[in-house]
């Protein structure tokens, strides 16, 4: 937690203040409190909020308003929370952050049910924004949220992974959001294009990076997840896919039909998440090389400032490059 710590000192009060009182709460007049029940009491209670402060932290680069930013910060995280209401019915989970998971204080109907509904405001409360570029781009996130699994259980049932293919998977299910965090401040302050290619790029190796370590954590007694989860449901993510590396005769097994699980010795772990750990920081570089060209440009403008709001991003991406696994 040292890291995240020392992160969070960084963040300006307003921004970190906010993000804590954020109320997740469903907007649409005629909610179905049942639902909306289910969901406080699992994805949308707890959670570091990363991507809302996230979102904060790049409106402030772009001299935004929090006032502004906050529909925008909401709507990715209750879009990030709707995800994990349909990755815990697709992975079997039983737990989330240490409590029952959704699927398990609901039904798995259920969950997949609460995720579309959450989902659905999230589009209805943006459209009322009338910012209808911004309703597009959470669209495409929802739909590379869709493909991304698709893409995972489609390489599960082939048993045909690649680097490249873990990557494109990472890009679509989890960097995605990240990306829409860093964009949408971006077009709100009606950024010129190269700057939103900028934050495009920032986003998109920051949610990589984010992914690439988070599937160390899942091979560590520091998880909260279900202990090797993906073992469980023959998902190779990219430590499993570096440790088959490792192990030819395995993986050659593997491919034949052999169960991860039956498979798993643990033998060269190490080695596999320092692959993965280099991979991750290799990403985290780029992002900082995209966000020193956006400070660059904006500087001209508010050198203090900026200099000022530029901070909390740099300390992101050391967050993320000394978490514990």
């Amino acid at each position: 937690m040292g890291p995240y710590i020392n992160f969070l000192e960084t963040v300006p009060e307003n921004i970190l203040s906010n993000v804590q009182d954020l109320k997740l709460n469903i907007e649409l007049d005629n909610c179905n409190r049942e639902i909306e029940g289910l969901l406080s009491r699992t994805v949308l209670d707890g959670g570091k909020r990363l991507r809302p402060m996230l979102t904060h932290l790049m409106g402030r680069l772009f001299g935004l308003e929090v006032s502004l930013v906050d529909p925008y910060a909401k709507a990715v995280e209750m879009v990030h929370a709707a995800s994990l209401s349909h990755d815990d019915v697709i992975d079997n989970a039983t737990q989330r952050r240490g409590e029952p998971s959704i699927n398990i204080e609901g039904s798995n109907k259920m969950a997949v049910l609460a995720g579309d509904y959450l989902l659905a405001d999230v589009i209805v409360s943006l459209s009322n924004r009338g910012n209808l570029q911004l309703v597009g781009e959470m669209a495409k996130v929802i739909q590379d949220l869709s493909e991304g699994e698709w893409i995972q259980d489609s390489a599960a049932k082939k048993r045909n992974y690649t680097r490249d293919l873990i990557e494109k998977i990472a890009l679509k299910k989890t960097a995605s959001v990240m990306t829409y965090c860093c964009l949408a401040p971006a077009i709100l302050a009606k950024a010129p294009q190269e700057l939103q290619d900028l934050a495009v790029s920032f986003g998109r190796n920051l949610g990589i990076a984010f992914q690439l370590m988070d599937d160390t954590l899942d091979l560590s007694d520091y998880s909260k997840k279900d202990v090797l989860l993906d073992l469980k449901n023959g998902v190779v993510n990219s430590v499993i896919y570096e440790w088959l590396l490792f192990n030819p005769v395995l993986h050659e097994q593997y491919k034949n039909g052999e169960s991860l699980e039956n498979l798993w010795n643990g033998k060269d772990i190490e080695r596999s998440i320092a692959i993965v750990q280099e991979r991750a920081f290799g990403h985290l570089l780029q992002a900082k090389n995209s966000l020193d060209t956006i400070v660059d440009s904006l500087t001209v403008f508010d050198r203090e400032g900026v200099k000022a709001a530029k901070l909390p991003l740099e300390k992101i991406l050391f967050y993320l490059g000394r978490r514990e696994f």
